[in-house]
């Protein structure tokens, strides 16, 4: 039982740890999935931001190169930097007067020198650098992470026509330096790269928002799983308790099959046939019909076991109890009270019908058929006795049925005897 009780608690102790380990996982999954949504969010903002810049960009281009065409017919005989800095003012008042939440900005430089080197480029417009407008650019010019920001952007031109670059710049109307994407393209008809730009910073909102939008499906999830998981926690402790309460009484019945039953002889065990004569005894006492009590051996049951073994002795001994039983009620009992000797108790048998029934019990033995006896006889020696008034215990009664037995054996055996 100790060893059962211990299981369960092992057992329980197994389910709840796994229970723990599985919430942590569904957590830590579900943590896990939001970072893939958040990061997922977020790529998707920073490629509807770099389409954004390129579309700007182009249309800014496209837009300025319009302007260049009316200013040419407006002005046949203009010469091409009359036409450039009539643009230039344009692309200037047009960048200057644009405002974008998310803190995007454009700017214009101006190639001087392909092969890059000192001196390659003039910045032409620039809203967050206004007083250094005019100056000249270097593509050895290093970044604030170190990188030739300028080298790359015109190589990236000079190939393609445009570039995406990502590098460290200020952020606008701030002193604060973050990483920044840029998109650049080659407004070759002036030799202008138009650059507009975005901070990266500015887009992890998307990725926070994402990650908050994730909190209450998160604990859903969880508060779901530890429900599921409580529910099905229930219900295997309750199965458990079932399949144990249906083992344990199994073994209840076993044990009392044991302690009750006499599994040799087929007849109730001592230990049961005392309890029923106790209880027997007890109703008498309160006014309940005196039980006939029968005491019987098998006569000369030594012989059967020295001369054919003690596995026949036993099917003797079965045969046996199955004759007395043939003459008993279903309320009745019969009992192996120690070897071959055997107590039966039977109710609601007057006086008058007491020699019948010890008839017919010796004739009931003496029926008995065993194909290894050769035909050998099987008789008994019989007590009967009832419960009276003078008797203190069941003892009193059991001793005159005893020497009710010894007579019937002096009387030459296979017969009976009353007390």
């Amino acid at each position: 039982m100790d060893s059962d009780i211990k299981e369960y608690h092992r057992l329980r102790l197994y389910m709840l740890i796994g229970a723990a380990l599985s919430v942590v996982a569904v957590v830590m999954f579900s943590y896990a999935a939001s970072l893939v949504t958040a990061r997922t969010t977020y790529d998707a903002a920073f490629e509807v931001k770099k389409t954004m810049l390129k579309e700007n960009v182009d249309n800014t281009i496209a837009y300025l190169d319009l302007c260049a065409d009316n200013y040419v017919k407006q002005h046949p005989d203009a010469a091409a930097d009359d036409t450039e800095q009539a643009v230039a003012a344009v692309a200037r008042d047009k960048i200057y007067s644009e405002t974008h939440v998310d803190g995007t900005y454009m700017w214009v430089q101006k190639v001087l020198d392909y092969s890059g080197g000192d001196n390659y480029a003039v910045r032409l417009i620039h809203p967050n650098l206004s007083d250094t407008e005019g100056e000249y650019l270097s593509t050895d010019t290093l970044n604030p992470a170190g990188i030739k920001a300028y080298e790359e952007e015109l190589k990236g031109v000079k190939e393609n026509g445009s570039v995406y670059l990502v590098y460290d710049f200020k952020k606008l109307n701030s002193d604060e330096i973050t990483r920044k994407v840029t998109y650049s393209c080659l407004y070759k008809r002036f030799d202008w790269i138009v650059c507009m730009g975005v901070n990266v910073d500015d887009l992890e909102h998307y990725q926070r928002d994402a990650m908050q939008n994730m909190i209450l499906p998160q604990a859903v999830i969880v508060i779901t799983s530890a429900l599921i998981w409580l529910t099905l926690l229930f219900m295997m402790f309750r199965i458990y308790n079932k399949t144990r309460g249906r083992i344990f009484e199994k073994k209840n019945r076993e044990l009392s099959d044991k302690l009750y039953h006499d599994t040799v002889s087929g007849a109730d065990s001592r230990v049961r046939g005392q309890d029923i004569l106790e209880e027997s005894f007890a109703r008498f006492r309160e006014g309940a019909p005196a039980p006939l009590l029968l005491m019987l051996d098998v006569d000369y049951f030594k012989q059967f076991n020295d001369n054919y073994g003690h596995a026949l002795g036993d099917k003797v001994l079965n045969a046996f109890v199955d004759a007395v039983k043939k003459k008993a009620g279903d309320d009745d009992a019969v009992i192996r009270w120690g070897g071959d000797e055997f107590i039966a108790v039977f109710y609601n048998v007057p006086k008058e019908d007491q020699p019948a029934l010890g008839d017919s019990i010796l004739k009931s033995i003496r029926n008995i058929q065993l194909p290894e006896l050769g035909g050998k006889q099987i008789t008994a020696s019989m007590g009967f006795t009832y419960f009276n008034s003078s008797d203190n215990s069941v003892k009193d009664a059991l001793d005159r049925a005893d020497e009710a037995v010894y007579a019937a054996k002096e009387n030459g055996r296979n017969n009976w005897k009353i007390r």
